[in-house]
This record gives C-alpha cells, structure tokens and sequence, in this order.
C-alpha cells in the first residue's frame, strides 16, 4: 500500500480507520480498489464498508474530514464527498436478496463475509481492513487473489446473473477493459440468463447505466462484439 498510493490516499485510510475503532466497529476498503491496487492499478472509487451502522459511522466520520455528506437511508448507505473532490462511498456490510428475477435487491444487514458474497465477481470480492491495529490486512474468503492472477473473470454463485443481469454488461466490460477472461462456468450462466430473456421487462435503470458505460470505454468495438457472440442484441 505504501509503495502504490499517496501519502493523502494513506492517511485517508488511517482516518477511517480510527473512527472505526471509536465506534468499536470493523472497516474495509472493498471492491475495484483493491483489486486495482494488487494489480498496481489507480484507482480512486473508495468504497467502505462498515460491519455496524454505516450511515451512523459516516456521520462521525464526516467530523474529521472536509466535505459534504449525503445520506441515502433505503440502502444504509451514505457518500462523503470531500473538498478536494474525492468520494468516499460508505455502506453497512449487508446481504441482498433478490424477490424475483432482475428485480431492485432486499437489503438486511449482516457480515463483511456476506457484504463480499454479494459482490458480481470473485475479482471485486476482496477487502482491506482499516482498524489500526490490522490495517492493511488483505481479506480474501474466495481465491479471488488466484483468480486475480489468472486474469479470470468468474461469477461467486449460480444464480448471479439471474438475480441481477446488469452483470452480464460488467463482464463484458471488466472482460475487454482488462483483457482478461470469463470462465467457461460463467460463459454458460450468460447464455442461459440470456435464453431467460430478463432483459427490458421492467422499467429498470440499471441496464442502460450499465450500456452507456460500456459504450464510453475507450475501446468499445471488441465489447459491442462480444455483445453480439452472446445474443445480446
């Protein structure tokens, strides 16, 4: 960590750290900046999680730091966004069921553990804890390191694309984006979320967010590409 971030990024971290501590309660930092810092990658999305309260951490957390807090109460979920321009993303280790197919998740509040097992990819499903005295501890419950060094893009369960298909569009783009690869199993659970035709059916979002983030890549043809091999048109 010290050799691939900034002193400003470091002492960040420390800060988190320390409220946590104050709150008796565990933090990470979890998802793409970890997988990006063990691949000596920048990256500056900062999401937290906190196994406690989250909204209640970043309010304290906020006293520290120079910024603007937001609070978003359906998702124990709260965004700090600094006055140097930097967002924090702090979120309540939870655990989301999914009621129906494609449908926005159920939220209840559980480990960090369970907060990983949500997560789309074994890749993203890593954790940094900030508590003073394990700071820096890596967090790996699912080989996502060995995956992460295979450059393979795999799924944590069966049913992850049936409960959120938006990850069909993130596979793909981690896929070009990162030229890695996805996983035979993973390939297949694709196409059948593709036979299932959950796409459209609801006044969802999610899935033209998704498509316009893949469509600004920088190199989007090979994903338009791949797009069309899984029927996706």
């Amino acid at each position: 960590m010290t050799s691939s971030l900034s002193k400003e990024i470091i002492v960040l971290l420390r800060s988190v750290g320390e409220v946590a501590d104050q709150q008796n309660c565990s933090a990470f930092v979890v998802g793409g900046f970890v997988r990006d810092l063990l691949l000596k990658k920048t990256n500056m999305d900062l999401d937290i999680v906190v196994e406690g309260d989250g909204i209640a951490f970043a309010q304290e957390l906020i006293k520290k730091l120079p910024g603007r807090l937001r609070v978003h109460e359906r998702f124990h979920t709260a965004t700090i966004v600094l006055d140097s321009g930097l967002k924090l993303d702090v979120a309540t280790a939870r655990l989301e069921y999914y009621e129906y197919p494609a449908a926005l998740p159920t939220v209840e509040l559980s480990s960090i553990k369970l907060d990983l097992y949500r997560r789309d990819f074994t890749i993203n499903a890593m954790a940094i804890q900030l508590n003073a005295e394990n700071f820096g501890t890596l967090i790996d419950f699912f080989n996502s390191q060995n995956d992460l060094k295979q450059q393979a893009i795999k799924v944590l369960h069966n049913l992850s694309f049936v409960d959120d298909p938006t990850r069909i569009f993130r596979a793909i783009r981690f896929e070009t984006r990162m030229d890695f690869h996805i996983v035979k199993h993973t390939d297949r659970l694709i196409r059948n979320a593709v036979k299932m035709n959950l796409f459209g059916k609801a006044d969802d979002p999610r899935f033209f967010t998704e498509l316009k983030i893949l469509f600004n890549e920088e190199h989007a043809i090979p994903a338009v590409n791949r797009l069309f091999e899984f029927g996706l048109f």
